[in-house]
């Protein structure tokens, strides 16, 4: 499986989508150069306020990009060390995979803070991590994590809260024999009480669950797999438990499940603030050519949100 990175739906209070308003620093968005406008649609004068409790999530299908505008992008918007990685991929599949990642950090992150897409910096954290370089008044508090899988780049974004995302291909070989080594007890007794045919899926449900909670923690796989295990219950909803070593507790966390395209299968982890529901909003993206607003339809999930 990819290190980087069904039960009853729950209820969830649809409201109107939110409609895009200046950053809440009240700086007006800065006008691109002319080698970057080629690559940026209007959707660039469009600021979005991130308010706290907002979740954002950006969905890109990989195949969705059309190659004109990826062309521009790898022109305007990537860094010189972004474009000499993107030359070391092997395949046509994964450059342009990697492509439309960069491009729809830069694209996302420019639509909350008044910073040019090419000018976003970034450095890992000691876990690998990326965190944001850049020194701006709107930077500190807003959280990002990005994940992707063949097909779809998925891009979490939150203020003043931990958040992990992962997303993985429903087609893809799944390594049973993983869940032996690496999963809790209990989970393994879940997963094994299936029929063969039904215990691929039930691994990508923990896998998930397991990565969105590494990847909100920010310390990866330096957290054993084994120290905190879900039961997934059909008809119930998700509840994760904790070895005492890992110093955590149920309560500080909401996890949920859906599918941003039919082949793929995400997991998402937030965390919780007293007094606060997540207010959760997804987005369609082709970066810097399109977006539109789509549903959020969980498959399971622990907590209650609103859908935006």
């Amino acid at each position: 499986m990819d290190r980087r990175r069904s039960g009853n739906a729950l209820p969830i209070a649809s409201r109107a989508p939110r409609r895009a308003v200046r950053h809440l620093s009240g700086a007006r968005a800065m006008t691109p150069s002319s080698s970057v406008q080629a690559a940026l649609g209007p959707q660039w004068l469009e600021p979005l306020l991130l308010r706290e409790g907002d979740v954002d999530i950006w969905v890109a299908l990989v195949a969705h990009a059309p190659d004109a505008s990826l062309a521009a992008q790898f022109d305007s918007v990537l860094t010189a060390d972004e474009r000499i990685r993107h030359g070391k991929f092997f395949f046509d599949k994964d450059r342009r995979r990697y492509l439309v990642t960069r491009s729809l950090v830069r694209y996302v992150l420019s639509r909350y803070i008044p910073i040019a897409p090419p000018d976003w910096r970034f450095e890992a954290t000691e876990f690998g991590r990326p965190a944001i370089a850049n020194v701006h008044p709107d930077v500190p508090g807003l959280t990002f994590n990005i994940s992707h899988s063949d097909s779809v780049v998925l891009l979490g974004v939150t203020r003043d809260a931990q958040l992990g995302i992962d997303v993985e291909d429903l087609q893809r070989r799944v390594p049973l024999d993983v869940a032996d080594g690496y999963f809790a007890a209990d989970e393994v007794r879940q997963l094994r009480a299936l029929p063969p045919a039904l215990q691929p899926a039930r691994f990508l449900d923990f896998w998930t669950l397991k990565e969105s909670y590494i990847k909100a923690r920010g310390k990866g796989l330096s957290i054993p797999l084994d120290q905190f295990a879900f039961d997934l219950s059909d008809g119930a909803p998700v509840t994760v438990t904790f070895d005492p070593r890992l110093g955590d507790t149920p309560e500080r966390w909401s996890f949920w499940q859906w599918r941003p395209s039919a082949e793929s299968l995400a997991a998402l982890c937030v965390e919780n603030k007293r007094g606060i529901t997540a207010r959760i909003s997804v987005r369609r993206a082709v970066p810097f050519v399109s977006e539109q607003t789509v549903g959020f339809k969980v498959l399971r999930g622990s907590g209650f949100c609103k859908t935006l």
